[in-house]
Protein backbone atom coordinates (compact mmCIF):
# COMPACT_ATOMS: atom_id res chain seq x y z
CA UNK A 1 0.00 0.00 0.00
CA UNK A 2 2.90 2.72 0.94
CA UNK A 3 4.68 2.05 -2.15
CA UNK A 4 1.53 2.44 -4.26
CA UNK A 5 0.62 5.75 -2.45
CA UNK A 6 4.83 6.32 -3.16
CA UNK A 7 4.33 6.00 -6.85
CA UNK A 8 1.27 7.82 -7.39
CA UNK A 9 3.14 11.23 -5.13
CA UNK A 10 5.87 10.66 -7.68
CA UNK A 11 3.85 10.40 -10.62
CA UNK A 12 1.92 13.71 -9.60
CA UNK A 13 4.59 15.40 -8.48
CA UNK A 14 6.64 14.77 -11.78
CA UNK A 15 3.59 15.44 -13.88
CA UNK A 16 3.44 18.97 -11.70
CA UNK A 17 6.73 19.82 -12.33
CA UNK A 18 6.32 19.22 -16.07
CA UNK A 19 3.19 21.34 -16.04
CA UNK A 20 5.36 24.30 -13.97
CA UNK A 21 8.01 24.53 -16.45
CA UNK A 22 6.06 24.36 -19.58
CA UNK A 23 3.42 26.94 -19.08
CA UNK A 24 0.63 27.55 -21.30
CA UNK A 25 0.25 25.47 -24.60
CA UNK A 26 -1.19 25.78 -27.45
CA UNK A 27 -1.34 23.66 -30.14
CA UNK A 28 0.24 24.91 -33.06
CA UNK A 29 2.15 23.30 -36.11
CA UNK A 30 5.80 24.12 -36.41
CA UNK A 31 7.29 26.03 -38.81
CA UNK A 32 10.38 25.32 -40.35
CA UNK A 33 12.65 28.34 -40.01
CA UNK A 34 11.73 29.10 -36.80
CA UNK A 35 13.32 29.11 -33.48
CA UNK A 36 12.20 25.91 -32.34
CA UNK A 37 9.45 25.72 -29.08
CA UNK A 38 11.20 25.61 -26.14
CA UNK A 39 10.59 22.88 -23.87
CA UNK A 40 11.60 21.65 -20.38
CA UNK A 41 10.65 17.89 -19.72
CA UNK A 42 11.54 15.43 -17.06
CA UNK A 43 14.02 12.38 -18.15
CA UNK A 44 13.51 8.49 -16.63
CA UNK A 45 16.15 9.69 -13.64
CA UNK A 46 13.69 12.60 -12.42
CA UNK A 47 16.26 15.29 -13.65
CA UNK A 48 14.71 18.61 -15.92
CA UNK A 49 15.83 18.64 -19.32
CA UNK A 50 15.70 21.77 -21.23
CA UNK A 51 16.28 22.31 -24.60
CA UNK A 52 17.80 25.26 -24.47
CA UNK A 53 20.72 23.32 -22.97
CA UNK A 54 21.68 22.01 -26.20
CA UNK A 55 22.27 24.82 -27.88
CA UNK A 56 24.91 24.60 -30.47
CA UNK A 57 24.70 20.92 -31.45
CA UNK A 58 22.28 19.39 -33.73
CA UNK A 59 19.25 18.27 -32.12
CA UNK A 60 16.90 15.65 -33.10
CA UNK A 61 13.57 15.52 -31.23
CA UNK A 62 12.19 11.60 -31.85
CA UNK A 63 8.62 11.52 -30.63
CA UNK A 64 7.31 8.24 -29.94
CA UNK A 65 5.37 5.68 -27.75
CA UNK A 66 5.81 2.20 -26.34
CA UNK A 67 2.79 1.08 -28.51
CA UNK A 68 4.56 2.02 -31.49
CA UNK A 69 6.29 -0.56 -33.33
CA UNK A 70 8.23 1.37 -35.53
CA UNK A 71 9.53 3.43 -33.06
CA UNK A 72 10.42 0.63 -31.07
CA UNK A 73 12.24 -0.53 -34.55
CA UNK A 74 13.87 2.67 -34.96
CA UNK A 75 15.28 3.29 -31.68
CA UNK A 76 18.57 0.99 -31.71
CA UNK A 77 18.93 2.75 -35.15
CA UNK A 78 19.05 5.79 -34.40
CA UNK A 79 21.04 5.17 -31.13
CA UNK A 80 23.71 4.04 -33.53
CA UNK A 81 23.65 7.23 -35.01
CA UNK A 82 23.45 8.97 -32.30
CA UNK A 83 27.03 7.29 -31.00
CA UNK A 84 28.53 8.04 -34.18
CA UNK A 85 27.92 11.27 -34.57
CA UNK A 86 27.41 12.13 -31.01
CA UNK A 87 31.33 13.87 -31.39
CA UNK A 88 30.17 15.99 -33.61
CA UNK A 89 27.88 17.83 -32.03
CA UNK A 90 24.82 15.92 -32.43
CA UNK A 91 22.09 15.28 -29.36
CA UNK A 92 18.98 13.02 -29.60
CA UNK A 93 16.38 13.38 -27.26
CA UNK A 94 13.38 10.44 -27.25
CA UNK A 95 10.35 12.55 -26.35
CA UNK A 96 8.13 9.69 -24.95
CA UNK A 97 4.39 10.45 -25.89
CA UNK A 98 1.48 9.77 -22.94
CA UNK A 99 3.16 6.89 -21.51
CA UNK A 100 3.79 6.33 -18.12
CA UNK A 101 7.32 6.53 -16.30
CA UNK A 102 7.01 2.87 -15.64
CA UNK A 103 5.62 1.82 -18.85
CA UNK A 104 8.76 3.78 -20.30
CA UNK A 105 11.34 2.18 -17.94
CA UNK A 106 10.27 -1.30 -19.03
CA UNK A 107 10.30 -0.33 -23.16
CA UNK A 108 13.86 1.50 -23.03
CA UNK A 109 14.69 -1.20 -20.75
CA UNK A 110 15.00 -3.86 -23.01
CA UNK A 111 16.60 -1.57 -25.88
CA UNK A 112 19.57 -0.52 -23.84
CA UNK A 113 19.88 2.63 -25.91
CA UNK A 114 22.32 5.75 -24.84
CA UNK A 115 20.80 8.93 -25.57
CA UNK A 116 18.44 10.75 -23.51
CA UNK A 117 14.84 9.33 -22.58
CA UNK A 118 12.07 12.43 -21.44
CA UNK A 119 8.70 11.83 -20.61
CA UNK A 120 5.52 13.52 -21.86
CA UNK A 121 2.89 11.94 -20.17
CA UNK A 122 0.15 14.91 -20.64
CA UNK A 123 1.67 15.30 -24.14
CA UNK A 124 2.89 19.19 -23.50
CA UNK A 125 5.70 18.91 -25.20
CA UNK A 126 3.77 17.02 -27.98
CA UNK A 127 1.52 19.97 -28.46
CA UNK A 128 3.98 22.47 -28.46
CA UNK A 129 5.67 21.14 -31.42
CA UNK A 130 2.34 19.89 -33.30
CA UNK A 131 2.87 16.87 -33.28
CA UNK A 132 -0.28 14.50 -33.78
CA UNK A 133 1.27 11.05 -34.42
CA UNK A 134 4.27 8.93 -33.62
CA UNK A 135 7.01 8.32 -34.31
CA UNK A 136 7.63 12.08 -36.04
CA UNK A 137 11.05 13.27 -35.92
CA UNK A 138 12.72 17.08 -36.02
CA UNK A 139 16.05 18.22 -36.37
CA UNK A 140 16.66 21.57 -35.36
CA UNK A 141 20.14 23.35 -36.34
CA UNK A 142 22.71 24.87 -34.19
CA UNK A 143 21.29 27.79 -33.53
CA UNK A 144 18.17 26.40 -32.73
CA UNK A 145 16.03 26.40 -35.81
CA UNK A 146 13.76 24.00 -36.61
CA UNK A 147 15.03 22.68 -40.24
CA UNK A 148 13.22 19.50 -40.88
CA UNK A 149 10.13 17.46 -39.66
CA UNK A 150 9.44 14.08 -40.75
CA UNK A 151 6.23 12.11 -39.51
CA UNK A 152 6.01 8.30 -39.69
CA UNK A 153 8.97 5.98 -39.96
CA UNK A 154 12.37 7.73 -41.57
CA UNK A 155 14.66 5.29 -43.47
CA UNK A 156 17.98 5.27 -41.79
CA UNK A 157 19.95 7.09 -45.01
CA UNK A 158 17.11 9.81 -44.85
CA UNK A 159 17.96 10.06 -40.94
CA UNK A 160 21.65 9.91 -41.02
CA UNK A 161 21.91 12.22 -44.58
CA UNK A 162 19.62 14.89 -42.38
CA UNK A 163 22.24 14.79 -39.76
CA UNK A 164 25.18 14.65 -41.54
CA UNK A 165 24.44 17.75 -43.54
CA UNK A 166 23.02 19.92 -40.47
CA UNK A 167 26.34 18.56 -38.67
CA UNK A 168 28.64 20.12 -41.60
CA UNK A 169 26.62 23.17 -41.45
CA UNK A 170 28.74 26.59 -40.05
CA UNK A 171 26.80 29.15 -38.39
CA UNK A 172 27.13 31.38 -41.26
CA UNK A 173 26.21 28.81 -43.99
CA UNK A 174 22.41 30.25 -43.89
CA UNK A 175 23.60 33.90 -42.71
CA UNK A 176 22.14 36.19 -46.29
CA UNK A 177 25.45 37.96 -48.20
CA UNK A 178 25.68 41.06 -48.56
Amino acid sequence: MKQTAAKFILTIVTLGCVLLSSGCVQDRSLKIGEAAPKISAIDLHGKTVKLSEFRGNVVVLRFWSSRCRACAAEMPVIDRISRRYQERGLAILAVNRGDTKEEVEKFVGTLQISYPVLLDPAAITSRKYGIKAVPTTVFIDRKGTARRVVPGEMPQELFEMTVAALLRETPTDREPQP
